[in-house]
């Protein structure tokens, strides 16, 4: 009885865990996003995502905004990262 019960709670703990990363990981691709959609909505990017458009397109003026060298290598740089979280 003792084997079974520390087997279902080791299951438990894993499945917890693995339920844990996933939430986190859905939380890291909500803040990317987020944060590409900042990027985008601070060049005046008019957005044709729902969510995107009611939160930013107040003050949109245009469909390719020109980015900084550096707000690229940040684009870059969570474009990658969402690629590697397979974020949808």
């Amino acid at each position: 009885m003792n084997k079974l019960f520390v087997a279902a709670l080791v299951g438990s703990a894993t499945l917890f865990g693995a339920s844990t990363s996933v939430l986190a990981s859905e939380q890291e691709c909500k803040k990317l996003k987020n944060d590409h959609d900042v990027i985008y909505a601070s060049k005046g990017f008019c957005f044709k995502d729902p969510e995107a458009k009611a939160k930013f397109n107040d003050n949109c003026y245009t469909t390719k905004p020109k980015f900084s060298e550096k707000e690229q290598q940040r684009l870059d740089a969570i474009k990658e990262r969402q690629k590697e979280l397979n974020c949808k």
